[in-house]
């Protein structure tokens, strides 16, 4: 057999392969004809009104669309299906999260003083406020806890006494006499000159223990936070020039001799002031002298930061700590012989007509512990202490060095900030109500006499 009977039985051996193949794709053609007419068919009677319901055919149902992912699914996909960077994009977040919050964390707990190479303590810290106030030595004793060498300004051989009584080494009385003030603002104040010598001088703490240099590290003025109250009428001319001489202008010229002193050495120090602010916040009536002594404090520490800011190493800070309702403890509270409202008693007929009711109302409303109702209870210690230290840590730098600046002004006590808050954006209406302040009573002019006034005052006399 030649090849080309070979080719030509293959040839004859693949028609009927071929004839199959094209016949199967001529039938799936007419197939696919066929159930199109037929849907089309159906879909139109479908929609036909005249058919019975019966015998109509039910319209042909399009497949829905899938609903698409949630975000949450969308990752939930992409996680799963790129586990390896999953596990890497988590580990770089969960270890920035614990090295950023760890650390914040660690610097907030580090409530302690910072100590010389040698060991020795080496921060100092000024209270200006008198050692009979409780508060004073409550700063004192917890920054002597804390590691801080303290000194207390005292000004008598009595307030010495008590600060000598405290029997801690590195709590020190410091006379300062401001009736006596250098020739020179800048020049250094003679009480001052140990203090000087220490953040310049290297000196031993012991013998055999290696010098170092202290360094002031804060001034604390704590004036009292006991006030005269009552209406203007009715408060003495000696007790303004008291308020303004001990609150105010001691403060100010306590920061004043301290200010060559704390720019000697470019060190970091903060100028803390502390005063009560419940009364301010709220411009309470019959609380004259505390309102003007804390808005006058207020003021010069705002403008003195400004001044400070304008500083070459701007090292410097001076923050407001406005305090509420605190409870120092048993061992700093002292018996209270005044009962609150008493005062009444010494003034005139036509003052008790005038201002007597309003002034009783005001008392049994007012939200302060030490002349307000019973329920009035404050935070304890602590707070004061933790707000007192956290104005006196220095801030940390930023990435390019600068420092941070620092809150000027801080809260301490329970009603300080809420009280803040109420007197800023609360209607005045509204907080006179809060004070238990009513308008309408009766005075002397609208009384028919005043023998019927003077006989109910009477009432309260016995």
């Amino acid at each position: 057999m030649t090849s080309d009977d070979q080719f030509f039985f293959d040839y004859l051996a693949s028609i009927p392969h071929d004839v199959r193949r094209y016949s199967l794709q001529v039938a799936d053609t007419i197939d696919r004809h066929v159930d199109h007419a037929a849907g089309v068919v159906r879909d139109t009677l479908s929609h036909q009104s005249w058919l019975p319901s019966n015998i109509r055919p039910l319209p042909k149902s399009r497949p829905s669309l899938p609903d698409s992912q949630s975000l949450y699914d969308r990752v939930y996909s992409w996680a799963a299906r790129n586990r390896a960077w999953s596990a890497a994009i988590l580990a770089f977040v969960g270890t920035t999260g614990v090295l950023y919050f760890g650390s914040k964390k660690l610097r907030a707990k580090r409530r302690k003083a910072r100590r010389a190479a040698n060991g020795g303590r080496k921060e100092i810290i000024v209270i200006a406020g008198s050692p009979h106030e409780p508060m004073t030595r409550s700063i004192a004793a917890d920054l002597d806890r804390r590691g801080y060498i303290v000194y207390i300004t005292v000004s008598s051989a009595e307030e010495e006494h008590l600060a000598r009584a405290e029997n801690r080494s590195d709590i020190r009385p410091l006379w300062l006499d401001l009736t006596t003030l250098p020739s020179s603002p800048s020049e250094i104040h003679t009480s001052l000159s140990e203090i000087h010598t220490m953040i310049t001088q290297p000196h031993s703490p012991m013998p055999g223990v290696p010098p170092h240099v202290c360094q002031l590290s804060g001034l604390i003025l704590v004036p009292s936070p006991n006030f005269v109250a009552g209406p203007v009428a009715t408060i003495p001319p000696s007790s303004w020039v008291d308020t303004i001489n001990t609150r105010v202008l001691t403060p100010i010229l306590t920061t004043q001799l301290f200010l060559p002193l704390l720019t000697t050495r470019n060190t970091n120090s903060t100028i803390l002031l502390i005063y009560p602010s419940i009364s301010s916040s709220l411009s309470a009536p019959f609380a004259g002298p505390e309102v003007a002594t804390a808005r006058a404090l207020s003021g010069f520490a705002t403008s003195l930061r400004r001044e400070l800011s304008l500083l070459r190493h701007n090292n410097i800070d001076l923050v407001e700590l406005k305090l509420g309702n605190i409870d120092l403890g048993p061992h700093y509270r002292t018996p209270n012989s005044h009962i609150a409202g008493t005062e009444v008693l010494t003034w005139s007929v036509q003052q008790r007509t005038l201002y007597g009711p309003q002034y009783l109302n005001s008392i049994e409303q007012r939200p302060v512990a030490s002349a307000g109702p019973g329920i009035v209870r404050g935070s304890p210690a602590r707070a004061l202490h933790n707000a007192v230290i956290d104005a006196l840590e220095p801030t940390s730098r930023n990435i390019f060095g600068k420092r941070a600046a620092k809150k000027p002004v801080r809260y301490a006590g329970r009603g300080a900030w809420s009280y803040d808050f109420i007197g800023q954006w609360t209607p005045p209406g509204l907080v006179g109500w809060m004070l238990g302040l009513r308008s309408g009573y009766p005075s002397s002019v609208e009384n028919a006499s005043g023998s019927s006034s003077a006989t109910g005052w009477e009432k309260v006399d016995r």
